[in-house]
């Protein structure tokens, strides 16, 4: 099944209507932690623009300001949930919530979605030459799906925890795992949020998306092969209620990459930087 069939399929999941929040951290800290073990969900339909840095050479589309359709929701029924939440870091997310306290939850996540990057398939790079070789090398979109756990801790409606723990089963790609901490406050009608996060990527991760084997390596590319690694990134963001329906956000993340990441021959900075503003009816 295609890249570009599976996003079709995950975006009908998403369009299903509700009234609850979603256990993602990201919907957490932008909108509260109420009602989180309620049934139901809620879909969101709007338009974004958004600008982020060109990180690695293989972005050949990259564009610096680019706007784009704004697609975002959840549903959970008896803990069962799906969730594809508008400026979430950890992609979309199928999953069951088995245990609930008054200030923990934890979730078991049976599918996470998200970008990755992967080479031709059938091919056999010693058989090309050095310039077959760099096209091959710079690869093409794909997905990384993995299967985990996720544990989130709250403290009264202001603050949360939450760390994620995933290994990839489509395509043994390896772990990722994440921990964030999160904050929330009310300004009047403004909600600021304010988010901080370090992630950690297997080796066997690094290798798959950074790496050049020595039969792949070119003069452009040379042989790379990366270790386990940590990046750390802080997010700033805010929403406003323009109506009953209609809500603006906006936030601004910087993620600091590590040197398995910027010594790799694909990589053109140490740092990604987002910025993300968008209008959307909530449904």
């Amino acid at each position: 099944m295609s890249v570009r069939i599976i996003r079709a399929i995950l975006l009908t999941l998403m369009m299903i209507p509700g009234i609850t929040a979603a256990s993602d951290i990201a919907s957490s800290v932008g909108g509260g932690v109420e009602n989180r073990l309620a049934d139901g969900g809620y879909f969101e339909l709007g338009a974004s623009v958004y600008g982020v840095n060109k990180v690695d050479i293989r972005q050949t589309s990259h564009q610096a300001v680019q706007p784009t359709l704004l697609i975002s929701g959840m549903y959970q029924y008896k803990g069962l949930f799906v969730e594809m939440i508008h400026q979430s870091q950890d992609g979309v997310n199928l999953g069951f919530n088995f245990w609930n306290s008054e200030n923990w939850s934890l979730d078991l996540l049976l599918a996470n979605l998200q970008t990755s990057w992967s080479r031709p398939e059938d091919i056999d790079p010693s058989m090309l030459d050095e310039a077959g070789r760099n096209a091959y090398l710079m690869s093409e979109e794909s997905l990384y799906i993995g299967a985990g756990f996720r544990a989130t801790r709250y403290w009264g409606d202001r603050y949360v925890f939450q760390y994620r723990l995933v290994s990839d089963y489509f395509d043994g790609q390896g772990i990722m795992s994440t921990a964030r901490l999160g904050t929330s406050w009310q300004v009047r009608n403004w909600n600021f949020h304010a988010l901080g996060s370090i992630e950690y990527s297997s080796a066997t991760l690094n290798r798959h998306r950074f790496g050049v084997s020595d039969v792949e390596a070119t003069e452009q590319f040379p042989e790379y092969r990366p270790g386990s690694s940590f990046s750390y990134g802080m997010e700033l963001g805010v929403a406003y209620p323009l109506s009953e329906s209609f809500v603006f956000r906006a936030m601004y993340r910087l993620n600091v990459l590590s040197n398995e990441v910027t010594d790799s021959p694909f990589n053109q900075t140490g740092y990604v930087s987002f910025f993300n503003a968008s209008i959307s009816y909530v449904f």
